[in-house]
């Protein structure tokens, strides 16, 4: 299989995991937030990482621009709409999930990595700064919106 078809594959199965786990009327409500904490978040530290240089994606041929893989922030706000769907209410649980986030995405962001679709410059540092930022901040915003 050609490494530029990978994203289409775990954009696919995060779509399949959605669809099977997440109802209809959730996957509605939660569709802001994954756009907003998922693909937004997304094109902007991948447009902050191009112009540090710190990671950048690589053989997605005719599947992004400037930088930017096009199923990336699919898969990314997909991806959030499950995470806010299953975020626990009580606050040490959180925090744990928080964790959890932040560590099942430096996996991802390494094994993506060793399989071509993405650059590191600085190694496993730059998978993980940009999720040690992300998750909280994402967390924070979506309990400050979902809270008014």
């Amino acid at each position: 299989m050609a490494i530029k078809y990978i994203p289409f594959f775990y954009a696919l199965i995060f779509g399949v995991i959605l669809v099977a786990v997440v109802p209809k009327a959730e996957i509605r409500r939660l569709s802001i937030y994954g756009i907003i904490f998922g693909a937004i978040f997304d094109v902007v530290f991948v447009s902050i990482a191009n112009i540090t240089g710190s990671f950048r994606y690589i053989n997605y041929e005719p599947f992004g621009l400037i930088g930017i893989h096009f199923l990336a922030p699919i898969s990314w706000a997909i991806f959030f709409i499950i995470y806010f769907y299953f975020l626990p209410n009580k606050r040490p649980y959180i925090y744990l999930y928080i964790i959890s986030g932040v560590f099942y995405s430096m996996m991802f962001c390494q094994m993506i990595t060793k399989l071509g679709v993405l650059k590191l410059s600085h190694g496993i540092i730059d998978s993980i700064i940009p999720f040690v930022l992300w998750f909280p901040l994402a967390t924070w915003g979506y309990l400050k919106l979902e809270s008014r």
